[in-house]
């Protein structure tokens, strides 16, 4: 009697192992599935309200330079008012290298991508133009936090949000950090996260 229980028992737990083998394969199958058929994420952080094609870090398949958003392309023109109000355009710093980037205060890898552009910006001197275009959901939240933060070189622009995201969409921003580098005769040749702009990219433009 004592045997068959035993033998039992054995079987009972054999059958739960077996159960339990089976099921952990089955949702590693499907994971594994999931991940293979996933979209990467092209931004850090998404921004509301902006639609359109993800920006693309490739060379424009183009010979001939258009306006657009991508590495050979001519930059898109813009114009936007300062925190302090003046009105700054593009065409404002032909002939010198600047530094676009699209950011919010709320973004947290913004916080921590800008300080490096700043000091970049900074310590090339005056041929390289930092220039910063908020999408926070008011001025009152950029202009707070460029007033918290030492940032020098930084030119912010803001005027309002329908006017920042207008801007976006040029450049295809539809998440921020986003930083692109347009030379001294406004064609495009960097576009990207921040993290992935190299100081000696810039100085072979200047």
């Amino acid at each position: 009697m004592e045997n068959e229980r035993a033998r039992r028992s054995k079987l009972w737990w054999v059958g739960v192992v077996g159960a339990s083998v089976v099921v952990a394969a089955m949702i590693a199958a499907l994971c594994l599935l999931q991940m293979r058929s996933a979209e990467p994420t092209p931004v850090d952080t998404s921004v509301p309200g902006l639609a359109g094609p993800p920006g693309s870090d490739s060379v424009s398949d183009s010979s001939t330079p258009v306006v657009g958003h991508r590495v050979g392309d001519v930059a898109p023109s813009f114009a936007l008012p300062t925190l302090d109000g003046a009105s700054i355009s593009l065409a404002d710093y032909a002939g010198r290298v600047v530094i676009l980037d699209f950011w919010a205060s709320w973004c947290v890898p913004c916080r921590l991508s800008m300080p490096s552009l700043e000091a970049m910006a900074r310590d090339l001197g005056d041929e390289v133009i930092l220039v910063g275009v908020s999408l926070d959901r008011t001025e009152t939240e950029a202009r707070s936090y460029v007033a918290s933060r030492d940032y020098a070189a930084l030119v912010p622009l803001y005027g309002s949000l329908t006017q920042a995201r207008a801007v976006a969409g040029d450049y295809g921003v539809l998440g921020i950090p986003r930083t692109f580098v347009i030379d001294r005769d406004g064609i495009v040749r960097f576009a990207g996260h921040p993290n992935r702009l190299s100081r000696n990219l810039v100085e072979s433009l200047l």
